[in-house]
């Protein structure tokens, strides 16, 4: 997984990429928790090489370890990747603006 460094207000996307004999169910952590889905905001879902997580209009407060799990009842195994989020340069007038 990579690291991803990113501003406030962009969308982030993590990809796990993982396959086996069974398949295997896969769980995302952001510092050892739980990744809550919230709508319209942060979703995870199955993809054709493993599972995808996606944080919409990010803030300071996504910054963190994420953490992907991969189980299919023979074994585990995880990686993780780290999220910053870094406050962008300030907004600029456009020209012609008052």
């Amino acid at each position: 997984m990579n690291n991803i460094t990113t501003t406030l207000g962009q969308t982030a996307e993590l990809h796990c990429k993982v396959s086996g004999n069974p398949p295997p169910t896969v769980r995302w952590l952001k510092n050892d928790a739980p990744v809550v889905q919230e709508p319209r905001r942060i979703s995870f879902r199955a993809t054709p090489y493993g599972s995808r997580l996606r944080i919409r209009n990010l803030d300071t407060t996504d910054t963190g370890y994420f953490q992907c799990v991969a189980t299919n009842g023979r074994s585990t195994v995880s990686t993780t990747g780290v999220l910053f989020v870094k406050f962008g340069p300030p907004p600029t007038a456009s020209p012609g603006s008052s």
